[in-house]
């Protein structure tokens, strides 16, 4: 089943030819275990991993897949540390010319663990856990961390900062 054409290369794509390899349903069935917006970012990261010359086969995608999955809850904390990875990375590439493709997830580790302040945690059951997952909350933790909203990339984010701004100059 043709699904339509390809928006960079123009060549088409066959959801069966897809659907027909294992490590391509693989693929296709964690992207749906990537909730809190991690998917786009983590397609973003997977291709960090592409070498120069040629493509990410469906089974290494899928490796890389379970290994953040493994080490990783999908979280908006996740989504946020995905995004930086890819925006550093890109930016490292453009400026010194180096294209060497990831070899694995140090990077993304290091990212994670110095953006955790950004993120209310609380210990529970001696687990580390979300206090709670709504963009209320998660938009005001931003703002307290003194976040930039203009890179916020959160449906609503605009429209709350909007809000907060004239329900603080009621105040004052």
């Amino acid at each position: 089943m043709k699904l339509g054409r390809c928006p960079i290369c123009h060549s088409d794509l066959h959801l069966d030819a897809l659907i027909e390899d294992a490590a391509g349903r693989e693929v296709l069935a964690m992207l749906l275990k990537f909730t809190h917006s991690c998917a786009r970012p983590l397609v973003a990261y997977l291709g960090l991993f592409r070498p120069a010359k040629s493509n990410l086969s469906n089974s290494r995608t899928a490796k890389l897949m379970r290994e953040v999955l493994d080490q990783f809850k999908p979280s908006r904390h996740l989504a946020h540390a995905l995004s930086e990875t890819v925006r550093q990375i890109q930016k490292k590439r453009a400026g010194s010319g180096d294209v060497k493709p990831l070899s694995n997830h140090n990077y993304l580790k290091t990212v994670y663990d110095s953006t955790s302040n950004l993120f209310l945690y609380s210990e529970a059951g001696g687990e580390v856990a979300p206090v709670k997952e709504s963009d209320e909350v998660y938009f005001e933790q931003m703002y307290r961390a003194g976040a930039d909203f203009s890179k916020i990339q959160v449906a609503g984010a605009q429209e709350w900062l909007a809000n907060r701004r004239r329900k603080n100059d009621g105040q004052n």
